[in-house]
């Protein structure tokens, strides 16, 4: 099991990825635009480093089973530098093999290594809520809010 930075090489594998997780998730009835999926993640990957970070998790063989997209930001408020989980997934089959403790914690890591004061992460999938707010609490993280939702 390898925890990694993203590589121009691995765009496509992780459009499918990306592609797979969305149909798992309330999103499944919105369009999934591999064209742009692909674009935006090659910028992040190519361009954006210094305000972003997509870090991919290899299994067996090499196959990409997760991923992580994060972001710098600051508050509106605050000169404060703080990192935010933009997206996080590992695949059914190879949850609870370390996976996405050790993606979180690659993110941790690069997060401090660029003074961040505070890291958070939302869960916008709708899906196995219990479990991931488990995994968040195990981590060291808490519970500060919840999302919300209106179709029109």
């Amino acid at each position: 099991m390898t925890i990694r930075l993203a590589c121009p090489e691995d765009v496509d594998a992780l459009v499918a990825l990306g592609e797979r997780m969305h149909g798992l998730t309330r999103f499944r009835t919105l369009d999934y635009d591999r064209a742009r999926v692909a674009r935006a993640l090659a910028d992040v990957i190519t361009r954006g480093q210094h305000r972003y970070v997509c870090l991919v998790a290899q299994g067996a063989e090499g196959v990409l089973v997760g991923g992580l997209l994060g972001v710098l930001e600051q508050h509106i408020f605050s000169q404060r530098l703080i990192a935010n989980v933009m997206h996080f997934d590992v695949l059914p089959e190879a949850r609870m093999g370390g996976h996405g403790v050790r993606l979180l914690k690659a993110f941790e890591r690069w997060a401090a290594n660029r003074k961040v004061t505070e890291i958070g992460f939302g869960v916008n999938s709708g899906e196995h809520l219990p479990q991931l707010s488990r995994f968040a609490q195990r981590m060291g993280y808490v519970k500060v809010g919840e999302n919300f939702v209106k179709e029109l």
